[in-house]
């Protein structure tokens, strides 16, 4: 893959600024541009770590643990095996910069760019381990047995 390939993932353009090839795989370099509300799922990187920055728009990064925001030119890092997650609160285009101190994060945007939600779920896990990706699963929503408040 060579410097400015334009990868759509998921409805977002991600600009490869250096792939992973040219950097014979010791990092990988990126600008994504995010709509509002957009960005990725809580997610983490076995093999690698990331380092964001805001370049235009207002995000919030998320550490694991909480959300806070992020605005153009601060910086965030997730040390690998950590979730993370960015995302567009503002109300115009927004455009972040992220760097991985190891290479594959442009291949595995590459194969997974065609894939469609959730139709391609289960291939999306499948290229996902084998970059050694993993996504967060959601909390589990607690339903109220509203029959017994009934019967009162």
């Amino acid at each position: 893959m060579k410097a400015h390939t334009l990868i759509p993932v998921f409805g977002e353009l991600i600009e490869i600024l250096v792939s992973s090839e040219e950097s014979n795989y010791s990092l990988c370099a990126a600008v994504q541009t995010s709509p509002p509300g957009g960005g990725p799922p809580p997610h983490r990187h076995m093999r690698e770590e990331e380092t964001f920055i805001v370049l235009e728009g207002d995000y919030e990064f998320f550490d694991g643990q909480s959300w806070s925001p992020m605005r153009p030119g601060e910086i965030r890092f997730s040390m690998r095996g950590h979730y993370h997650a960015f995302r567009n609160t503002g109300t115009t285009t927004g455009r972040i910069l992220f760097t991985t101190n190891g290479g594959g994060l442009d291949e595995y945007f590459a194969e997974i760019s065609s894939l469609v939600l959730p139709r391609d779920i289960e291939r999306l896990q499948e290229i996902s381990k084998y970059y050694n990706y993993e996504y967060k699963a959601p909390k589990p929503v607690t339903m109220i047995d509203s029959s017994s408040a009934d019967e009162q």
